[in-house]
This record gives C-alpha cells, structure tokens and sequence, in this order.
C-alpha cells in the first residue's frame, strides 16, 4: 500500500463553539496542527455537525467557550441540546475518540462550564479521552494561549504515539506551508470592459469613508437593519476618553430586555486597505472582479471544509478591495500562525527566520514582546516586514475575517419604543478604544474606531443577541436589586432600571434597587446623571457613587459597598435581592465579590451553614454566594 493511501482513513474533525471567535482560533490552528500530523481534517462549528458523525472520524476535537452564565455559544446550543435526549444510551458515543480545549474567563463564577459539562456528558454517553483536556484562561498573565500552547505541545507527541504514522512517513515540517483548500481567482464569467472604470465596483465594494453615511449590504447571518439616528460623545474633549451615546432604530419590532446585546461587524477604513494593497503591489488586480473557489476542482464539496469567507456581497461582484474593506481584518494583533504563513512570502532570510520564531512556541515571550504587549496590528507588521508579498490568491486563507463585537443594550422600558409604530429603539454606550502603548503608538479599536466614526444616517446589519439575558421572563424584573457597575458596564443596570420603571407604570409593584457606580470623575463620566434623580422619585431607588479620582485617595464601588454593608446585607438576606455586576473583567469583579463576602460575614449572625441562614464565616459566606449563584440571584457580565 502507498503511503498515500494508507492516510485516506486517517481523519479529523475539530469543532468549535464560539462567541466572539476566540475558540474559531484556537481551532483553526489545531486544524493544521492535525494537518501536519497526516489527519485529512476538517475545521467548522459545532452546529454544523451531527453527533452521530463523531464515529466516522479517527479523532475529534472539541473548542468551546463559555458565554454568559456558564452557557454555550450560540453556534454550539443545537449539538448540546442533542446529546441531553433522554433516550440516549450509555454507549450512544463508543468508539469515539476526543480531546477538548475549554476557554473561559476565571473572573466569572461559572469559569469553562460549558467545556466541564460537555467533557462529562461525552463521558458519560461512552466517547473515550484520548488526553487530558485543557482549560485556557483570558486572565491568563498570557491570555488563553499560555495554558493552550502548552498543552499543545503536550497533545502533539501523544497523537503520534497512539495514532502511529504509516512506515515511512513523517509529519509535515513546520516550515513547509500547507497546502490551502480555498484560494480566489479570477471571476470565469466574461465581465464587460467598460466595468473596468471603477464606477461600477464603487458601489458594491461597500467603501466605509469617516464622515459619509455608510450602507451595509453584507448578509450576516440573524441581522436586521437598524439606522443610526444619534451618534454622541458623552465625555467632555478634555477626558482621556471618548465615550459615544448610539441611538439605532429598525424598522420591525424587535422584543429585547435588559442584559441583551446588538452584535456590530465593523468594516476597515478605505485608507488602510490602499495602503496595504499598495503594500502588496496588487493595484493591477484590486478592483478586478474575483471568486473564492476550492483549489482542487475535483474535491467532494459536502466533505470539504467551508469557505473562509461564508457570505460575499450577494448580488455584486466581489472584488480583492470589497473582500479587504468588508470581511478580512487587516488591522487585528495577529496570532502566531499568521507569522509561520507570512514567512513563506519572503525571500529575505534575515526576515524570514525572524517570523518563523515568533511562530515558534519557544520564543512566545517574543512574540508576546513584539505583537501582543504593544498591539501591534497585521497592517505594521506587514510594513516592518516590507519584503513580505502575499499571493493576492491566498488573502482569504492568510488574513483573519472581520469578528462581530458586542455591546451591551443600555435602553429599556419606555426608551424601547420609538415615535412610530413596528420599529424599535436601541442605545448603546460605547467607549471608544483608543491608547499609546509601550512603545508610545496610539492604537484604536477596530469596531469602536468604525462606529466613532459613523455620521447619523448610517445603515448597519445588527444581530440580536441575548446570551447575557438577566431573566428569562419580564416579571423577574419586579424583584428587589443590588446593582453594581463601573464605566460603561453602567450600560445594561440602566436598561434593567427603565425596564422596572415601565413595570411600575403598568401597575403593580416592583422591589428596591440600589446602584452602585464607579468611574474616575463627576464631572467626566458620570453617565446619565440627571437620568437618577427622576428614578428615585418614582420607586424605591438608591443610589451610591463612587468617584475614584475626584480626592486624594482612590474610592471604588467596592469601597461603597463596604461602606453601606448593613444597608447591602439586609437587601441581600432579608430582602433577597439579586446582585448584578457589570463592568470590564479581571479586577473589578474579584475586587466587588469579595467585598459581597466581606457584607455578608459582617452582617451575618454566624448561624448559617450556607443554605439559607445568615452566613458568618468565610466559608459560609463562600457558599452562600454560591448558592446565589446557583439559583440565579448572583449574576455577573463583564467583558
């Protein structure tokens, strides 16, 4: 037997379940790790996928993430669901064999509980663990690649020691490139010359420029359009940052309640993209009509991997330009991989032997030192390493595509509803990232860059998402609550405390809500002030802020917290209120949990053991919030 043939049977599979495209990644590169190794693999979410395909492969991987409160990616809930059929026997999945990558965030309670419960129910229904699986932190000193690479590394040499390569054969060096499955080519059809003069492709290249009303054409899957009405900056010129007040308004209407979310998919500011086609010397081919297809003509498309890019603008010509403006993300901090494939585009060996060492995991501090550290985005890297000319055919397999980013709903109750009928209203607190970096360059958002920039007028393609839902039902909301947010995290407390505001006008009662809000100053970003006056004269609603740079010494929302600790445990104890965080993830949420122990021994009597007695100890307090946590009265969303 040819060694050829003696790999037709050595298959693959990694499935991802992805929010944000963090664990799309992170699958991506086990792909061709596999690849490397002689598995014929194929990449795609998890959805995609049926579990009765599992046995058909030598070997599958799994990429999850956790969204939420412990939840599963919306493209990963279909596959979930189908494995908690009750009528699924203990060997539903014998013979299968899986490795799994859990990511997760450790600041959230739930950290990779998605990953946990998926690796015990594929257990459990008789799939077999090849390795170890691997829980990769965001708060990681390294992000989620230090565990990940790690563990990589690990995996590899057991793969080969239990799936033996044919005699003969040897893995695929790191340096030899890989062959790609899609490439772009030149559109067969005959196009008319006269096409040829620009007018036509400046229209369906979508060309995003500041300060002219942007129209977004491209087919994203679950969006509907919303016009930007509003587009104001908050913030005072003189504060260190730029944080906007989007007003969006569709034309259907669109239920949503507080802790939802409006997906946004930026594009790339025209400007960038002539500069990297200038770059790359691909003006004779920009504007000329292209096609992403298979590179082997022959290939069985149902078992072949999907396209790089899902959904080019229907009904137009897709152009090299239109692909770089509208779906390839030339200005993100490229992983390691980006550095291996790059390299096979230079002929300078100073050059060359630089980017395969940060590609390489022994030099990840490098790698962290040049790319990650000072942010450096695709587009600098490309102009430091100016002798690297990618094949315009091989854009789409070597740039990453644009990732949608989410924004917490800042409107609810009244503020939903807009003047006219079956249309629906959404604000949006953006703060616009921007900042100098180690090496004293400013760097910008992709999205929060793009959005800035937006005149009002604007059409964008939206997507609902509702993930981070606080109830599952409108009349949840008539509880009592602990509110507790810094920054923008005030976003989804304030949607929560129109909504209560409306249940109130529509008769009935609601509970007691008390805010907690930190930011730096008063007079800068204290968001919606005047908004808070007219609440407490509606309903029971207090509020305590916390101006950390406004006197000599630094006072946080979990200073207050202390502060007013009877106030916050007789809410929590007796009134049994349901504590909310929001706010950026790492040290504010660590910071207000144990400032809730700290409430919560204090007050407690010592005569609980965690199930619902006054806690007070640590480690009644310690189970109390967890208890919370369990039933639902302790909620975190942090980002």
């Amino acid at each position: 037997m040819e060694i050829k043939d003696a790999f037709r049977d050595r298959t693959a599979q990694v499935l991802y379940g992805s929010e944000t495209g963090n664990s799309q990644e992170i699958a991506e590169e086990l792909g061709r790790m596999l690849e490397r190794l002689r598995f014929s693999t194929n990449v795609n979410e998890l959805d995609s996928a049926l579990p009765t395909s599992l046995s058909t492969y030598t070997l599958s991987i799994f990429a999850v993430s956790t969204t939420g409160q412990g939840d599963f990616p919306e493209n990963s809930q279909r596959f979930w669901k189908s494995l908690l059929r009750k009528k699924l026997q203990p060997n539903y999945l014998a013979g299968v064999r899986f490795a799994l990558v859990g990511l997760g965030d450790s600041s959230y309670p739930k950290f990779n509980w998605a990953a946990r419960k998926f690796q015990k129910r594929l257990k459990q229904l008789g799939a077999n663990e090849v390795f170890e699986s691997c829980e990769a932190d965001e708060q990681g000193e390294e992000g989620t690649d230090g565990a990940f690479i790690t563990w990589l590394q690990r995996l590899r040499p057991q793969l080969l020691e239990q799936f033996c390569l044919p005699e003969g054969a040897q893995p695929i060096p790191d340096h030899v490139r890989l062959p790609s499955r899609w490439g772009l080519q030149y559109l067969a059809e005959k196009v008319p010359d006269e096409w040829y003069n620009g007018s036509v492709f400046e229209t369906t290249t979508e060309s995003f420029s500041e300060g002219t009303p942007d129209t977004d054409c491209r087919p994203i899957a679950g969006s509907v359009w919303a016009t930007l009405k509003s587009n104001l900056r908050l913030t005072p010129t003189s504060h260190w940052q730029d944080v906007r007040l989007l007003t969006l308004v569709t034309d259907k209407s669109l239920p949503y309640f507080p802790g939802d979310s409006l997906a946004i998919t930026p594009k790339n500011f025209v400007t960038d993209v002539f500069s990297l086609i200038s770059l790359m010397q691909w003006e004779h081919v920009a504007d000329r009509p292209i096609s992403i297809a298979p590179t082997d003509p022959n290939a069985d498309l149902s078992q072949y991997p999907s396209k790089p890019i899902q959904n080019p603008l229907p009904g137009s010509l897709l152009t090299l330009r239109s692909l770089l403006i509208n779906h390839l993300d030339i200005t993100a901090i490229p992983r390691r991989s980006f550095f291996a494939a790059i390299a096979q585009y230079t002929s300078d060996s100073f050059q060359k032997e630089r980017l395969l060492e940060f590609a390489n995991p022994e030099y990840l501090d490098d790698y962290y030192d040049y790319a990650t550290r000072p942010r450096r985005s695709i587009l600098e890297i490309l102009q430091e390493f100016d002798t690297v000319k990618i094949p315009w055919q091989e854009a789409a397999n070597v740039f990453p595509t644009i990732r949608a980013r989410q924004f917490s709903i800042a409107s609810g109750g009244a503020l939903k509803a807009e003047t006219h009928q079956n249309s629906t209203r959404f604000e949006l607190l953006v703060a616009v990232v921007k900042y100098r970096t180690v090496i004293k360059q400013i760097r910008q958002g992709v999205c929060t860059r793009y959005l800035a920039a937006l005149p009002e007028a604007s059409t964008l393609n939206v997507v609902l998402k509702t993930e981070g839902r606080f109830q599952k039902k409108p009349t949840e909301l008539r509880g009592s609550h602990i509110l507790i947010g810094a920054g923008t995290g005030l976003a989804p407390l304030r949607a929560l405390i129109y909504e209560k505001e409306n249940l109130l006008k529509q008769g009935g009662s609601v509970g007691s809500t008390c805010l907690f809000f930190g930011c730096r100053s008063q007079d800068s970003d204290y968001f919606f002030k005047d908004t808070w006056k007219e609440c407490n004269l509606k309903h029971d609603f207090r509020i305590f802020t916390a101006f950390s740079r406004d006197q000599r010494e630094k006072v946080y929302v979990q200073d207050r917290l202390k502060q007013h600790a009877q106030l916050v445990f007789d809410k929590i104890h007796r009134g049994k209120a349901t504590v909310i965080v929001c706010g950026s993830s790492g040290a504010m949420p660590k910071a207000v949990r144990e400032a809730l122990l700290h409430v919560l021994v204090q007050g407690g009597t010592g005569d609980g053991n965690g199930d619902g007695g006054a806690p007070g100890t640590r480690e009644e307090a310690e189970a109390y919030l967890a208890g919370m946590e369990r039933a639902g009265t302790f909620k975190q969303e942090t980002w």
